[in-house]
């Protein structure tokens, strides 16, 4: 099968020609994921991996943890998955089925750098009260999956790595962690306000971005501070520089995420997880990002915010 490595914001996603249905067993459908996802495997790794059918109008697509654990969503998984569809039906605008919802996917202009970027339209998102204990004061949203989200004063990740760990105690089918920090600067617009977002994946842990983490955690900051939604904000992770904005439709409020959707390689896999065919990398994509990373390393670092990439 078509196996392409994706990632939005350096989180690293796979996206699979293959429907789940495909393999022989439950079973062997989650060795797979295991086993591409692991990164000690000739794949390099990702944070997850979404499988894919393109045969029908709207595509469907079905998302997987790295841990082989599903999921109604990946953000950032979407935004590659989208791209490559976009690319392969030569269209602006694809609506993709997954989880139960749809979600459409743009092409946007390219960054100065030359990064291909996609805008992202999730469904309506919800807000509910935090548990009591160590999460009390955050916020929670459903993005459809769960988020809690605590607007900060200062970063911290070990923190944050143990409040993502203890996460699993509290909410019976666990939730992603993400700390908010308001930044100084927009450093790419004075007109749009700026903030850095961290978040602890369920499923994955740690990882340098988490496209439904972005618009969970701008949804809460307009919740807490009054921002108005509709205001575009550039979100700064560890991997990257994303922009959120909030569409308000009838007290609806559906969130709209904006960023680069690059082409690591493509690859062949069989059903069991081994090596079909050489990768094939996309040296031209891979090189326009590391120039855009280096700009948003190179601005965290003046900012204050120490952080590491898994």
């Amino acid at each position: 099968m078509l196996l392409v490595k994706t990632h939005g914001s350096l989180n690293e996603i796979f996206a699979a020609q293959a429907r789940p249905e495909s393999f022989g067993s439950d079973a062997e459908l989650r060795a797979f994921v295991r086993r591409v996802c692991d990164r000690e495997a000739w794949t390099g790794g990702s944070d997850g991996i979404y499988f894919f059918d393109a045969s029908t109008p709207d595509a469907q697509a079905w998302f997987f943890n790295p841990d082989g654990s599903s999921a109604e969503l990946c953000g950032n998984g979407m935004r590659g998955l989208g791209r490559l569809i976009l690319d392969q039906r030569g269209t602006d605008t694809e609506v993709v089925a997954s989880g139960g919802r749809q979600y459409t996917i743009r092409r946007a202009d390219s960054t100065p750098e030359g990064v291909r970027q996609v805008q992202l339209e999730l469904p309506e998102i919800s807000f509910a009260p935090a548990p009591a204990g160590p999460f009390d004061g955050y916020t929670a949203v459903t993005v459809p999956n769960p988020h809690v989200i605590a607007i900060v004063s200062s970063y911290s990740e070990p923190d944050l790595i143990e409040a993502g760990q203890r996460a699993a105690d509290w909410f019976p089918e666990g939730a992603n962690v993400s700390f908010l920090l308001p930044l100084d600067q927009s450093g790419d617009s004075a007109q749009d306000p700026g903030v850095f977002v961290r978040t602890f994946e369920r499923g994955a842990g740690l990882t340098p971005s988490c496209g439904s983490g972005v618009v969970a955690s701008r949804a809460a900051y307009s919740r807490v501070t009054g921002l108005d939604p509709r205001a575009r904000v550039v979100v700064r992770n560890a991997g990257g520089v994303a922009a959120a904005t909030i569409r308000v439709r009838d007290g609806a409020w559906l969130p709209v995420l904006e960023g680069n959707a690059t082409v690591v390689y493509r690859a062949e896999a069989g059903h069991d997880g081994s090596q079909a065919a050489d990768l094939a990398w996309d040296a031209a994509e891979n090189n326009a990002y590391a120039t855009l990373d280096q700009h948003n390393t190179d601005y965290l670092k003046s900012a204050g915010v120490t952080t590491a990439r898994p």
